[in-house]
């Protein structure tokens, strides 16, 4: 068991760094980490007029965003267990995950809802927009909406008359309680729920601590899915911790949206999954490495280093030019790619893991990995091959 605790990290966090920018929406509203203890003392509140219980689940569907990740936060500080849903899953996954998981409460993008059949969910209480300033749905519409309107009363309770985030001051989670369903895992029928206590979640965060190379005040890009372990474990709550600006994506991470986010923001740490990668791979390096004259050039001592110096400096810019290192994990990464990037020195390296684990199994940092490695076991995970 880890001896540092998940929920007490997450508190420190907020009080330490409340005048530091915390959680942006891209092109979109920005918050500071004091905001975001604000906003998770108001859903404290929510949560207990509306008779949540430690233990009991609450889901969460939509786009990454601040709201998001408010909800994902004011979840596990309070006690009760997230249970993350992806975006694109059809209404009848939706409906089965809810319903499978026990959850009482629904925090759902309005987009998302449109599509749902609440009948088809009849344990839940109520239903609210991702901002927790709507009700979608309930049985009883006018108690949750008179909750609901007095959600703003908690900031003062929990924070008193000046919403000092000094005085906040989470329940006592110990690190053994469940914190996440995660349903993202499963190959055939209905996506099976992984059972994730605090203590996985914070083991993966406090090796990141100690082996990836992030500051407090740093930058980072979250586009990866928050409702995946990957995602969600280092493009937001390691980083979060730390007292680092997280900017969400907010829309479909096509490339080119990436590689404009990435120019913009300059982030210290990228996370992505093989394809993002293949796909600026080929888009901004094989035009240029396949022409017959660079091909020839690429082959001459000297020369060569020369471009793929060149090369490297390019691809960087791509990135954003201010980055540690790009963290490739979630699949198997393109062999050509892979032996190109080593080639030219690019700052990669590949990790490996599984929803189960939290997620991370195995990671080395780029000038310690060697080629077709996933890294080397972390060292907070206990490994046994049979």
């Amino acid at each position: 068991m880890m001896q540092v605790n998940f929920v007490e990290s997450l508190n420190k966090a907020i009080v330490s760094n409340k005048d530091k920018q915390a959680l942006s929406d891209y092109k979109g509203k920005t918050l500071t980490y004091a905001e975001v203890g604000q906003a998770i003392a108001s859903l404290h509140a929510l949560f207990k007029e509306c008779g949540l219980q430690q233990g009991e689940k609450v889901s969460l569907i939509g786009k990454n965003c601040t709201d998001w990740a408010i909800v994902y936060l004011a979840t596990v500080t309070y006690g009760a267990v997230i249970v993350p849903i992806l975006s694109d899953f059809k209404p009848a996954d939706i409906h089965h995950i809810v319903n499978h998981s026990d959850s009482v409460l629904f925090f759902c993008g309005e987009n998302i809802f449109e599509n749902l059949n609440p009948s088809e969910m009849p344990a839940l209480k109520a239903i609210f927009s991702l901002g927790a300033d709507t009700l979608l749905y309930s049985s009883e519409p006018d108690k949750y909406n008179q909750i609901l309107a007095r959600k703003a009363e908690g900031i003062l309770a929990m924070l008193g008359p000046e919403k000092n985030v000094d005085n906040l001051r989470f329940p006592s989670v110990p690190n053994d309680k469940l914190a996440v369903i995660s349903y993202t895992s499963g190959t055939t029928g209905f996506s099976k729920g992984v059972m994730l206590p605090h203590n996985s979640l914070m083991a993966n965060i406090y090796f990141a601590w100690h082996h990836m190379p992030l500051q407090p005040g740093d930058k980072i890009v979250s586009f990866l899915p928050l409702a995946h372990s990957y995602g969600c474990a280092f493009e937001f709550l390691f980083p979060f911790t730390l007292g680092c600006h997280i900017t969400f994506l907010t829309k479909i991470p096509s490339p080119n949206v990436i590689v404009q986010a990435f120019q913009e923001i300059r982030p210290r740490l990228i996370l992505s999954v093989p394809l993002v990668i293949e796909k600026i791979y080929k888009k901004q390096l094989m035009p240029v490495i396949s022409k017959p004259a660079m091909k020839i050039l690429l082959h001459i001592p000297l020369i060569n280093k020369f471009l793929f110096k060149k090369i490297r400096a390019k691809l960087e810019q791509v990135f954003g030019g201010n980055f540690h290192e790009v963290v490739i994990g979630g699949a198997a990464f393109n062999a050509e790619a892979e032996d190109f990037f080593r080639k030219i020195r690019f700052r990669f390296t590949v990790g490996y893991g599984m929803t189960e684990c939290g997620p991370l199994i195995s990671y080395s940092s780029w000038n310690t990995t060697k080629l077709r490695s996933a890294g080397k076991l972390v060292d907070t995970l206990e490994i046994r091959i049979d």
